[in-house]
């Protein structure tokens, strides 16, 4: 900490000197997988393009079926079973539980749309860059 204090200009790169290697590299990979998520959800067109013309995290163009399976998992092991046991479905009065299956059903679209938005994407670029299959 005092290394730190000690040059406020370059505290990064000292914080980053007192990381072990494997630290670094894996606060380095969960960061960029971040920030690729985040484009693809908000910039899918350029985010795409940059994928496919560098083709290292091509992988991610499938991300929309990931997110769901994971989802769905925690959905219905997790979310579902706490809701009904905190709220207790089985009485009528409760209009939280017959919003489940809304956003169920919601998730479901929300990734089949984004996921056939990415595959749309993912083979214009491929073709339009040459690459074929």
């Amino acid at each position: 900490m005092a290394e730190i204090m000690a040059n406020p200009s370059g505290s990064q790169r000292v914080f980053a000197q007192q990381l072990p290697r494997g630290v670094q590299f894996f606060a380095s990979v969960v960061y960029a997988l971040g920030q690729i998520t985040l484009g693809l959800l908000l910039h899918p067109y350029q985010t795409m393009q940059s994928l496919v013309r560098d083709r290292v995290f091509i992988w991610m163009a499938f991300l929309p079926t990931v997110v769901f399976v994971l989802a769905k998992i925690l959905w219905i092991f997790l979310i579902v079973p706490l809701v009904q046991f905190v709220f207790s479905c089985q009485a009528v009065t409760f209009w939280g539980c017959e919003l489940i299956p809304f956003f169920a059903n919601w998730l479901v679209l929300f990734c089949l749309f984004w996921q056939i938005l990415l595959g749309y994407l993912l083979l214009r670029f491929w073709l339009v860059f040459g690459q074929g299959f």
